[in-house]
């Protein structure tokens, strides 16, 4: 096989390809062989029929097209590899000639990844987002489960903000009752806004045992008369008021596991606290990644944005179906329209493209390694995000063939650590912190979390040998899959 490549611009080449007679010979002969599978002739057993007897009953185009078929798609793939190319979709083949006397010859059209020399990965200073919690966040919390444990005490005096009553509700349009809307003996709670804004106001000052009514719109997300004018009728059969149980001990030891109100205070704080580091690390990772992006200028194939793009529409047009609405009313419900989710659409893949791209090619110059321990955890990764089991997640990965999207995420994974291990961290919590939060394990115990790289490599970034790496064509990961098939 003999093959040149032609740059037509930075992310497009086309690759011409010359294949030897000798082997378009066998490739038509095992058309034939496939094709006389389906044809029955009297006096000649299925499947033996001769190559030149099939020739005269279908003609020689037809076995031509088959050869072409069957394959086209095995030269395009060697070529490839020859070139050491890495196509991002799929290619457009112009066939010059299919000839067994004369050999074949065809030309591929195909979008590649950009070639560049990633920048250097150290010097990147950045300020760690704030990861401490304020003492006001804890007792919020602890206010919030004190609520969860309040007692309703009914009472004999009007009602007022923050009371619940017990209510009959009934919502008439143009005087027919609208039953999907008609409740009995509902708990509400007055200010909760939780039908109309105006029967918060009607219900301030009520007592037990009031009726009255009142018109005001349902809400616009109401089904089918969401924005109209209805009718509401009230009545309201108590007051109740909230007991909120004391600060002590005895309220830690029905809330919680801990005998004292000190032991619950001190787990809600880690509790918060190892929240709110793990999620600062993840910031954290983003600004990094976003500063070494900044250094990097450089084409994006466009099939490969458009590939990212129709990922991310199916993903809302999924939401969208399991609320029952079309994406244009989910947008409205998110508070966007068409056009500013499409703008947003557009920004994240171009983001996400150039990342995948500059990870990628920073992992083949770092000769960052993948382990058999980091595809395991980046499964068990998967299928917490997804709520589903690892053996799940694998089983997809082997329905779906998506080995080579998870070596993926993995390489990038441990690029992005390269980049945070390398950069000049400012107001970084104590990695004796991290320790005693369960964040990262201690050092005597072996590795951490799995941000740092582990021993025992099986695919290198780059390697020849390593094809997982060169089968991802979009910037998508496993998710993907997972979504696709559950």
């Amino acid at each position: 096989m003999k093959t040149t490549v032609e740059r037509l611009d930075d992310v497009t080449v086309k690759l011409t390809v010359e294949i030897p007679p000798k082997r378009v010979s066998r490739a038509m002969n095992e058309a034939a062989k496939h094709l006389a599978q389906g044809v029955t002739l009297p006096g000649f057993r299925k499947g033996k029929i001769p190559r030149k007897v099939l020739q005269a009953r279908l003609g020689q185009d037809a076995i031509v097209q088959h050869a072409m078929e069957d394959s086209l798609g095995e030269f395009y793939g060697e070529a490839l590899r020859q070139e050491e190319l890495i196509a991002v979709g799929n290619p457009e083949i112009d066939v010059k000639n299919f000839d067994e006397s004369e050999g074949a010859t065809f030309e591929a059209t195909v979008q590649v990844r950009p070639e560049f020399e990633p920048p250097d990965h150290t010097g990147i200073s950045i300020v760690h987002p704030d990861w401490d919690v304020e003492h006001v966040e804890i007792e919020q919390q602890i206010e919030n489960l004190r609520e969860r444990f309040a007692e309703l005490e009914e009472v004999d005096r009007p009602a007022q903000e923050g009371d619940y009553v017990t209510l009959d509700l009934e919502v008439r349009i143009d005087g027919e009752v609208l039953e999907s809307a008609t409740v009995e003996d509902a708990l509400y709670e007055i200010g909760s806004g939780g039908v109309t804004p105006k029967l918060d106001e009607e219900l301030v000052s009520v007592t037990g045992g009031s009726d009255f009514t009142y018109v005001d719109e349902l809400p616009e997300e109401y089904p089918e008369h969401g924005g109209e004018e209805a009718e509401f009728a009230v009545t309201v059969k108590d007051v109740r008021e909230k007991n909120l149980p004391e600060l002590d001990d005895d309220f830690a030891a029905t809330a919680s596991e801990f005998e004292t109100i000190d032991e619950l205070r001190e787990d809600v704080r880690r509790t918060l606290l190892r929240r709110s580091v793990s999620q600062a690390r993840e910031q954290l990772r983003a600004r990094v990644l976003e500063a070494y992006l900044a250094r990097v200028d450089i084409p994006l194939p466009e099939q490969m944005i458009e590939a990212e793009k129709d990922f991310r529409r199916r993903q809302v047009e999924s939401q969208a179906e399991q609320f029952g609405l079309d994406v244009e009313q989910l947008l409205l419900a998110q508070g966007t329209s068409q056009e500013e989710w499409e703008r947003t659409v557009d920004e994240r893949a171009h983001a996400a493209v150039k990342a995948q791209i500059v990870l990628d090619e920073l992992a083949r110059k770092l000769e960052i390694q993948v382990s058999g321990e980091d595809l395991d955890a980046e499964i068990v990764r998967h299928a917490v995000q997804n709520n589903v089991s690892p053996q799940q997640i694998a089983e997809v990965i082997r329905q779906q063939g998506s080995a080579g999207a998870l070596v993926g995420d993995v390489v990038r994974r441990k690029s992005i650590n390269a980049l945070v291990e390398a950069a000049e961290i400012d107001s970084a919590p104590p990695r004796e912190l991290l320790v005693d939060l369960g964040i990262l394990a201690d050092e005597s115990e072996g590795s951490d979390d799995g941000d740092g790289d582990e021993e025992l490599p099986t695919v290198t970034a780059g390697d020849a040998d390593a094809p997982k790496l060169e089968v991802a064509t979009g910037a998508g990961d496993i998710k993907r899959a997972v979504e696709e098939s559950t």
